[in-house]
């Protein structure tokens, strides 16, 4: 499966099995997680078939908020 690791410089790309993937899904606990476009939220990432995803997208969180 392909990851793609998001940050504020821009990306990194790997290819994992499924227990690298959810270690790496795992150690970046402040983003969001996209399996092949999706949103899953971290609760369910037991539930993905891993053997069916092509791509995980990790993606810093965003919070909005006013001054």
């Amino acid at each position: 499966m392909k990851l793609r690791i998001m940050n504020e410089t821009g990306h990194t790309d790997l290819i994992l099995n499924e227990e690298e993937m959810i270690e790496q899904i795992n150690d970046h606990p402040t983003h969001w997680v996209f399996v092949d476009g999706e949103c899953v939220m971290r609760e369910n990432i037991v539930n993905v078939a891993w053997d069916e995803v092509n791509n995980v997208n990790l993606v810093p969180a965003i919070v909005g908020g006013t001054e």
